[in-house]
């Protein structure tokens, strides 16, 4: 089971989309949460879910928590019982832990007790939100496909990318269209001999991680 499954405890807002997503990707995903409607709306559709208290490494344990590849732990308002968790994910054996914090101190609080990563996502969602302003003045739109595991992306060739092969300009992504300015589209055109020119516009297509390694 480990590295094949995640964790994820505190089913908030954000812990509620970690799990939706990590299930949308096709991922085995198990749930905890202190609070029984919180599970409610997820649970579902998760492999397993469990009504507990996360500061208890014994409960932890007994729900297998300490089999899991990576354990997300979204508790956040709560400071005290968010280090405690990730204490008590400690001493059961947990080795990969994401932790979500809601301060600088409190962030630095949980790496020094050992989480893997720690993320700030309020702070993530403004750089991503930054990120979409200065993408959408670069002509660059991207569409959902296939519950949230797919995308395709729309680019008009500016003077930045003007003078670049396709292959250049797809990178990891699949370039499955190219329309020259005023010209017709061109399904699956040569990437290796053709040169885009400022005005023409390419559909790139590619997994939800693709997209994320995507620089442009």
């Amino acid at each position: 089971m480990k590295n094949l499954t995640y964790g994820v405890i505190g089913l908030g807002k954000f812990g509620s989309v970690v799990a939706e997503e990590l299930l949308a990707a096709g991922h085995t995903v198990v749930i905890a949460d202190k609070d029984e409607e919180a599970l409610k709306s997820i649970q579902s559709a998760v492999n397993y879910a469990y009504i507990l208290d996360s500061t208890n490494a014994a409960a932890l344990k007994e729900a297998g928590f300490h089999d899991l590849g990576v354990v997300i732990v979204s508790i956040g308002e709560n400071v005290e019982k968010s280090i405690l968790t990730l204490m008590a994910l400690k001493d059961i054996g947990v080795s990969n832990i994401i932790a979500k914090a809601t301060s600088n101190i409190h962030g630095q609080i949980l790496s020094k007790l050992g989480a893997t990563k720690v993320i700030y996502p309020e702070k993530e969602s403004a750089k991503r939100l930054v990120k979409e302003f200065l993408v959408q003045s670069m002509d660059f739109e991207v569409f959902d496909l296939s519950s949230n595991t797919m995308r395709a992306v729309k680019i008009i060739v500016d003077d930045k990318l003007a003078g670049n092969s396709l292959k250049h300009i797809a990178q990891n992504m699949h370039l499955v269209a190219y329309k020259k300015l005023n010209a017709d589209w061109e399904i699956l055109p040569d990437l290796e001999t053709i040169t885009a020119f400022s005005g023409d516009v390419v559909i790139l297509l590619g997994t939800t991680k693709e997209l994320k390694e995507f620089e442009h």
